[in-house]
């Protein structure tokens, strides 16, 4: 693949992808930044996330037809490596670490994919305990299990916009994207994050922020930032002496950075 053939340059404020259309391909940011956005209920354009070099966008157009979920525009100049749908499988054939960011975002979206149909099966089968008794729904969640939810836009965009995602392993890592992470991991190995926060400059959220620790039957919140992570109202601080936090049942607010970051989560420990 000539990757000069490929390389588009895109002048500053151009919608390159816009919600509800189709995407032509998929686009890997070689230089520059661009926005993600997406309107909410009230009509207002809700900027979800920035996006740099490294980084992809467009991959869904690789495995379907559905309309883009978010608007995608240019800040300022970008240079782009634009691929069509059989350009990127002749990219695969010739040389693949060529497309391995492609690669990781679409395990990303498929794995994200795949715990958004186990969510829609758990919510069709409580609703046919509602209908089928008056005793309160079953609950997949075990005891001791914690599952953690966006509680801003851009929280949920975080995770895929998936209402409820269940930690399987520990510890796990909450942290700001950069291409040097993506570098030090293959495509199947495990990221550096395992929640990815794609934050805008100036950075309110660390490289590495903060992680869920298990040790025994009490789940701990390790803040690893120096800029903080308030929790239920507390803040906590890897440059103080208060840094860690054991997180009894039941829901706790979790905001990455400052007291009103858009990246606020809840966290429940079941």
């Amino acid at each position: 693949m000539s990757k000069a053939n490929h390389l588009k340059t895109i002048a500053s404020g151009t919608l390159i992808l816009r919600e509800g259309e189709s995407s032509d391909g998929v686009y890997i940011l070689k230089k520059g930044r661009v926005s993600v956005s997406r309107v909410n209920a009230d009509g207002r354009e809700i900027v979800l996330a920035e996006l740099g070099k490294g980084e992809v966008f467009g991959e869904m157009s690789l495995i379907s037809h559905l309309p883009c979920s978010a608007t995608v525009k240019a800040i300022g100049e970008v240079h782009v490596l634009h691929l069509s749908k059989k350009q990127f499988v002749r990219a695969l054939a010739g040389n693949v670490t060529s497309v391995e960011n492609v690669l990781r975002a679409l395990y990303r979206r498929m794995r994200n994919m795949n715990l958004r149909v186990m969510e829609l099966e758990y919510q069709l089968a409580t609703q046919c305990v509602k209908l089928e008794s008056a005793t309160p729904p079953l609950t997949t969640a075990r005891p001791g299990s914690v599952t953690i939810s966006g509680l801003t836009e851009q929280a949920k965009h975080a995770l895929s916009d998936l209402q409820c995602f269940a930690i399987e392993k520990f510890p796990f890592r909450i942290g700001r994207w950069s291409i040097e992470g993506e570098k030090d991991s293959w495509f199947f190995g495990n990221n550096d994050n395992d929640l990815d926060i794609h934050d805008i400059a100036p950075y309110g959220v660390s490289r590495h922020h903060c992680r869920l620790e298990k040790k025994g039957s009490g789940i701990f919140l390790v803040d690893t930032s120096h800029l903080g992570t308030w929790v239920d109202g507390e803040r906590l601080c890897k440059k103080a002496s208060f840094d860690k936090i054991l997180l009894g049942a039941g829901s706790h607010n979790i905001y990455l950075g400052s007291r009103d970051s858009v990246f606020a989560f809840k966290l429940t420990v079941h």
